[in-house]
């Protein structure tokens, strides 16, 4: 394995695994672990499609441009706005989650006000967002191994508690429960134009893609039972705040401030991006739209859970369902043999389009 194919796989993983894993106990016991853990990989069977056709619609662009240019070139350039207000829409939400629970980390450790934790850790990361991806691709590979250790170590925390009960209980009338938490989850394809550029071209994106998902299933899998197993209808919606002791307290926090850090820079960095290449907007202008409406929001310590399950059940799926209408288009439109195809067919196209909808239909139904 080769340097610049492990910084892709941490680029993408550490993308992937985000905060949603904190609130993937919590979502999951509400339908059931079996039947959570069955819909888990279902969507991040989906969740690996989307990010392989938004590999295919990216394959055609030499320059980095971000999922409005991108979609627009096939679906049409008056969705370019409509795409982008999607994505605002979705990376924001993400932005607002991260930054509300790296502050409440920062209230724990400490003791300070709310606000006033808000206020540095949006100061303390301006800098390295305003770096570019350099930094965080320098950072991603030695990050992603203590993530990873500090999500096995809590969860290993909990498991001499865990008990046999608590794996049966399920309510099948909430079998779609858990869905916009779990498609938040697994939202890597944002930074596939990123890691394209990264690769420098097409040739093992797909062995990055695959290998980033089946790493972050088994940890999403491995790290719900721990929980759901231990406090049962008890868990939290931080599954990291369940257990009140010194020791595991610090454990939790370094773990959930490592799952929220670096998404938080990523994500800022790839609207920046978004609003530099694809619209022309220099700079510092960018970097101020994809920073200050989160920051403002965040003041409001809106719940996380709530934040994640929107973002994914609303937001992503639409970005997922344009996507996958932009693929149909492509193929439709294609003039020559496609260089980077992802198989399947038409088939495979409809049956995430179905995922997503269905999952959108239940999310907007359990708003209303």
């Amino acid at each position: 394995m080769n340097m610049k194919y492990l910084a892709a796989l941490s680029t993408t993983v550490g993308t992937i695994m985000g905060g949603g894993i904190l609130a993937l106990p919590y979502a999951i016991e509400k339908s059931g672990f079996f039947e959570g853990i069955a819909l888990l990989v279902l969507i991040g069977f989906a969740s690996i499609l989307i990010t392989m056709y938004t590999g295919e619609l990216s394959s055609h662009f030499k320059k980095l441009h971000q999922l409005p240019v991108i979609i627009s070139k096939y679906a049409g350039k008056r969705l370019r706005i409509s795409i982008l207000i999607f994505q605002i829409l979705t990376i924001y939400g993400a932005q607002i989650a991260y930054l509300t629970g790296i502050a409440l980390i920062m209230v724990f450790l400490f003791h300070l006000p709310y606000t006033v934790s808000v206020l540095l850790v949006f100061l303390l990361t301006l800098p390295l967002i305003y770096k570019g991806y350099k930094l965080v691709e320098d950072a991603e590979t030695p990050l992603l191994f203590i993530k990873i250790a500090l999500i096995v170590a809590a969860a290993l925390s909990v498991i001499t508690i865990v008990k046999d009960a608590n794996f049966y209980i399920y309510n099948i009338t909430n079998l779609f429960e858990p869905f916009g938490i779990i498609l938040f989850s697994f939202t890597g394809y944002t930074v596939i134009p990123e890691v394209k550029q990264e690769l420098g071209g097409i040739k093992k994106l797909t062995s990055i893609i695959v290998v980033s998902y089946i790493i972050c299933i088994l940890l999403y899998i491995f790290f719900s039972f721990a929980f759901v197993g231990a406090f049962g209808p008890l868990v939290s919606t931080v599954a990291t705040d369940g257990i009140h002791s010194f020791y595991y307290e610090i454990l939790f926090s370094l773990t959930t401030l490592s799952l929220l850090l670096t998404p938080y820079i990523a994500l800022s960095l790839v609207l920046a991006d978004s609003f530099t290449y694809d619209f022309g907007i220099e700079r510092k202008s960018s970097m101020f739209l994809s920073l200050a409406a989160p920051f403002a929001i965040a003041f409001f310590d809106l719940n996380f859970e709530s934040i994640l399950d929107v973002t994914g059940g609303v937001f992503i799926s639409l970005l997922a369902m344009m996507i996958l209408i932009a693929v149909l288009i492509e193929r439709r439109k294609a003039k020559k043999h496609i260089g980077y195809l992802v198989p399947g067919g038409i088939y495979l196209i409809i049956f995430t389009f179905v995922v997503m909808l269905l999952g959108l239909v239940y999310t907007v139904y359990s708003i209303i």
